[in-house]
């Protein structure tokens, strides 16, 4: 379910420290707006871990973050089928905990959102212009959003903790649920990923996502249908990420089988 292919490694850096070293090539600014919002976040009580500071090794920045020991939920699950529907519960319940918080200072997601659709590729013009006009309707908010919240981001061990907020915005609840929809709908799985807990993941993706989705309408009042009219500006968006031909043609046929498209 990774956005990116390799955009950064782990090392480990001391005693209960890790490094998140990025890729050679990778912005500066960004690695540092990382820093800034994972701060943020941190300060917000949550349970991320604390990003310590930043620093550069050969060339390449980086970031030091405390160690959040565990396993992935994405590991746990394939380890133990048993505990899907468990994990699925706690998965929707942390996300709502997310939502609960507002932190200030996050870039705003429609104001992201906006300048993705404009970029993603294989779109017409007159379709993004369409999704644009339907994401300007949408109910905008100022609250916690991971923006990449699925399974493997997610560490299980004395403490659960949520990973990688590289991509948090502040906004809308529903849109970000409809983000995480997407991505156990059709998400990458882990290169690193064992072949067979890959096959087994393809075979309970439509379990989890349901028991997911049913578990956060409860936990937030949030309906279904509220969640559903953000798919279509959420799967533009998603364009614009490094992720295979075959789930940007899902994506694409998605959005284009939409009323709102029109085609």
């Amino acid at each position: 379910m990774s956005l990116r292919p390799g955009a950064a490694e782990l090392l480990a850096y001391g005693a209960g420290r890790v490094l998140k070293l990025y890729r050679k090539g990778f912005p500066a600014e960004a690695a540092k707006e990382e820093f800034r919002v994972s701060t943020e976040v941190y300060r917000s009580g949550f349970s991320v871990p604390r990003p310590f500071e930043m620093t550069v090794r050969d060339g390449r920045a980086g970031i030091v973050y405390e160690k959040a020991e565990g396993m992935t939920m994405l590991a746990a699950i394939s380890r133990d089928p048993s505990v899907i529907e468990e994990e699925a519960r706690r998965m929707a319940r942390l996300h709502a905990e997310i939502h609960n918080r507002q932190v200030e200072g996050l870039p705003r997601q429609k104001t992201v959102m906006t300048r993705l659709i404009s970029e993603a590729p294989f779109l017409t013009e007159e379709e993004k212009s369409r999704i644009a006009a339907l994401l300007e309707q949408l109910e905008d908010d100022c609250r916690l959003c991971h923006g990449d919240y699925h399974p493997d981001n997610i560490i299980l061990g004395q403490k659960e903790w949520v990973i990688d907020w590289m991509t948090v915005v502040s906004g809308s609840p529903a849109a970000d649920a409809a983000r995480t929809v997407l991505l156990l709908k059709f998400g990458t799985l882990p290169d690193e990923m064992p072949s067979a807990a890959q096959q087994f993941f393809t075979r309970i993706r439509e379990q989890l996502t349901n028991m997911y989705w049913d578990e956060y309408q409860k936990l937030t009042g949030i309906s279904s249908v509220e969640i559903e009219r953000w798919m279509v500006p959420v799967a533009a968006a998603r364009l614009t990420e490094w992720i295979p031909a075959k789930e940007k043609e899902q994506l694409l046929a998605l959005i284009r089988k939409s009323d709102i498209i029109g085609v």
